[in-house]
């Protein structure tokens, strides 16, 4: 006890060392913490609108045909284009320069969710070939749509790093072979076909099978778009 009260007096007592405040390098840590977070919840906001804008274009083009949708889905289209771009621009960003590790994982969510689309526009669209009750210009519409939503599909690959497309193409095989199937039958086995149709169904079940085989086999025909992406961050990347 004496001596705590010796050491308490002792003028070589060492004080506890106060709090300083952040410095320079602190506060740019705090500032970027707050940024990755704006980010992430600004792509994925942005991201989310533009998917659900496209779900909802898709909708009234192939099943309620909403003339002002039909007579102007190029400017639509644009728009929606639009808002992705920003979203994506800005998740690269966070992934790339920021370092955000949540938003390579919320990304791929995002292209579950694109491929699901895909998957229900590609059943509603078989039932309108199968129907053969649809036009030229509406045709060209629904591999318009379709176009987009794989582009769509594409970009969210390629900002996650090391992203593979072959788990993609299994279930888009399954419904190619599907495709293939029906074509078989309804024009060989149902005497209602009009054969006219066949060309529309042709050209589109090998655009789908195409799209993936590519997927499947990994050819590397968006590595250069890789590349100039990892070019771009390669210098500052890691430097925020």
């Amino acid at each position: 006890m004496a001596n705590e009260e010796i050491q308490q007096k002792s003028p070589f007592h060492q004080p506890e060392p106060l709090t300083t405040p952040l410095n320079g390098n602190g506060t740019a840590k705090v500032a970027n913490g707050y940024l990755r977070i704006i980010m992430l919840l600004f792509s994925t906001i942005t991201l989310g609108i533009a998917m659900l804008a496209g779900a909802y274009i898709a909708i009234h083009v192939i099943n309620l045909h909403t003339p002002k949708i039909l007579d102007n889905l190029w400017p639509i289209l644009i728009v929606v284009g639009l808002a992705y771009s920003v979203g994506w621009a800005v998740a690269l960003a966070g992934i790339r320069v920021y370092s955000n590790l949540v938003l390579p994982s919320l990304m791929n969510v995002y292209a579950w969710a694109t491929l699901s689309g895909i998957l229900v526009l590609y059943a509603v669209i078989l039932s309108r070939l199968y129907g053969q009750s649809y036009y030229l210009l509406n045709f060209l519409k629904y591999v318009i749509i379709m176009g987009a939503a794989f582009a769509a599909l594409l970009g969210f690959h390629l900002l996650i790093e090391n992203h593979s497309l072959l788990p993609f193409s299994i279930p888009l095989l399954l419904f190619n072979l599907a495709h293939l199937s029906l074509i078989v039958y309804h024009y060989i086995f149902d005497i209602t076909v009009k054969y006219e149709y066949l060309a529309g169904d042709v050209l589109f079940f090998l655009g789908m099978t195409a799209i993936s085989v590519f997927m499947m086999i990994r050819v590397g025909v968006l590595t250069g778009v890789r590349n100039f992406i990892d070019r771009i961050f390669e210098q500052n990347g890691n430097d925020v």
